[in-house]
């Protein structure tokens, strides 16, 4: 077997190289889908999981309106016809106490979910 000359790279070593950053760059990628929210607030990191969990991206409006229905979760008047707005509450159980989050859903031409914001807000007293 022939040998490279001095200063040329070893290619499996260019290719392990190479498939490494490609791997890390689909990684990153991929953890972080387009349009989903990334939260630092460990509280509302539950109601993150719950909305990629039941409302991934492409879910149809009247998905996302039903699914808030269910779940007994409040809407609010929006002044734009593609975006729905709701508070969404969570108990922490670890603390006890509610956690309230505004969620805007940002919908397509089509009707479909591209992306959402979560933003904590004040906590309502609980209805009786």
């Amino acid at each position: 077997m022939a040998s490279l000359p001095r200063g040329t790279p070893n290619r499996s070593k260019l290719g392990l190289v190479c498939l490494f950053l490609f791997g890390a760059v689909v990684c990153v990628c991929g953890c972080q889908q387009s349009g989903l929210p990334v939260v630092d607030d460990p509280q509302l990191k539950p109601i993150q999981a719950m909305l990629h969990e039941h409302l991934p991206l492409g879910s149809t409006q009247g998905t996302v309106t039903e699914f808030l229905s269910a779940q007994a979760y409040p809407m609010e008047p929006s002044d734009q016809a593609d975006t729905i707005i709701a508070k969404i509450r969570h108990i922490d159980t670890e603390r006890m106490q509610p956690v309230t989050a505004r969620v805007t859903f940002h919908f397509d031409a089509n009707g479909k979910l591209i992306r959402y914001e979560i933003v904590r807000t004040l906590n309502d007293p609980i209805p009786q």
